[in-house]
């Protein structure tokens, strides 16, 4: 279970803030991700600062504690006496989070699932997608004709991510997907030969909590040679 490590501060803001950026904060923003780090927020408070650290266990957190570089920065940067308590996080929300389930659920149900009724639930009506094939899309209808397109050329079509991130109001999803060629393909007849390809799609979350943009880059040519619609490259002579 995660927890939020809670210290104040007491002094002038704008010192404090500056002793901490010189002295600690370069040995934490290096460390805290090794021992389960998620995030560090500074608020400025009538008497001083209070630092709000997000761990994803409280063995981490008293682990950097502990750390004697750490420890020589705490030095360093001659704060006052903090105070200090450390809470159980019982639940957190935050946009990318959101970002996150949006885009597995995107990647499990509907490319995967081909349950075309959940676009509408992940893609706002004023959305906007773009991929290098099929240039521009609008709003969930748009995503629902994509779908279609591929899922009736590759019927078995499985989509995984890879890896996820998150960033404000922008996630980025590096997935792979494979299938089966038994389906016509922008006038291209099954050639039942299977196809791996991998790319990175880039959503951004609304007011609505929805997709309101989405930015794919993938190996459209590499497809297009593993199904036969083009020739493989060359193999480089010895």
């Amino acid at each position: 279970m995660a927890v939020l490590s809670i210290m104040s501060l007491q002094g002038d803001p704008d010192e404090l803030l500056a002793r901490m950026e010189a002295t600690i904060e370069p040995v934490a923003a290096r460390k805290a991700p090794q021992f389960g780090g998620i995030s560090s927020t500074v608020v400025r408070t009538d008497d001083g600062i209070t630092i709000y650290n997000l761990w994803s266990d409280d063995e981490g957190r008293h682990k950097l504690a502990e750390d004697q570089e750490m420890q020589e920065a705490l030095r360093a940067a001659d704060f006052p006496q903090p105070r200090f308590v450390g809470y159980q996080v019982l639940s957190h929300r935050s946009v990318g989070e959101l970002g996150k389930k949006l885009a597995q659920r995107l990647a499990d149900d509907v490319w995967s699932a081909g349950k075309l009724e959940v676009i509408d639930e992940l893609v706002a009506p004023n959305a906007i997608g773009y991929d290098p094939v099929n240039g521009e899309s609008r709003g969930p209808k748009g995503m629902r004709e994509n779908v279609e397109k591929y899922r009736a050329a590759f019927p078995d079509m499985t989509m995984t991510i890879d890896r996820l991130v998150a960033d404000g109001d922008w996630t980025a999803a590096h997935w792979t997907a494979t299938g089966t060629h038994t389906g016509d393909l922008m006038g291209m007849a099954a050639t039942g030969k299977q196809a791996t390809v991998t790319g990175v799609t880039f959503h951004r979350i609304g007011a609505e909590g929805k997709f309101v943009e989405a930015r794919t880059e993938f190996d459209a040519l590499g497809m297009l040679q593993q199904i036969g619609a083009l020739p493989a490259p060359a193999a480089a002579s010895a």
